[in-house]
């Protein structure tokens, strides 16, 4: 009987302990998830954006500004990166998706400049909306989600040619 008490009391304990440390985690990820990131973003955070835009990931590219917006229940958030590349070149299979600037469709020249203002906001690294949707930029529209045909979510990628930066925006209201 007493071996069946100790054992039960070390059960617990180690339950209690497991608890803690779960409860911690879950504490720990919460707040990791509800703040803001500024300039926290590597290489590697923004592999994604040279692979949807078809872009080779084999050459020196350097993240020089990033913005993480906290993340909410609804989805709503605000997130850029500015990225010196030396070479831009799309894959054969991605070079439908890019275009030339400015953008003649007015909803989506309507989203490219509410992401580019948003986005101005948060930091210096984008250029004006003026520029952004200006004959200097290839456009890539990854997505871009409308309500009553007004811009509420966009995955928007700028290469500008004059300068060699890419410039990645996405956001949802």
């Amino acid at each position: 009987m007493k071996w069946l008490r100790l054992c039960l009391q070390t059960i617990g304990a180690l339950s209690l302990l497991l608890l803690t440390v779960v409860a911690f985690a879950v504490a720990l990820g919460i707040y990791n998830g509800t703040s803001e990131k500024f300039n926290k973003a590597t290489r590697n955070d923004s592999l994604f954006i040279l692979n949807w835009g078809g872009i080779s990931t084999n050459q020196n590219f350097k993240v020089v500004a990033s913005y993480q917006s906290p993340k909410n229940v609804t989805g709503d958030h605000l997130d850029y990166y500015c990225i010196e590349l030396p070479t831009f070149e799309a894959a054969d299979g991605q070079k439908g998706q890019w275009h030339d600037g400015p953008e003649k469709n007015p909803l989506l020249a309507e989203a490219l400049k509410l992401a580019v203002n948003d986005a101005r906001m948060h930091g210096d690294c984008f250029p004006t909306a003026e520029k952004a949707n200006s004959e200097t930029m290839k456009i890539m529209f990854v997505s871009v989600m409308l309500h009553d045909r007004e811009p509420t979510a966009a995955d928007i990628i700028l290469y500008d040619t004059s300068n060699h930066k890419l410039y990645y925006v996405s956001f949802k209201t």
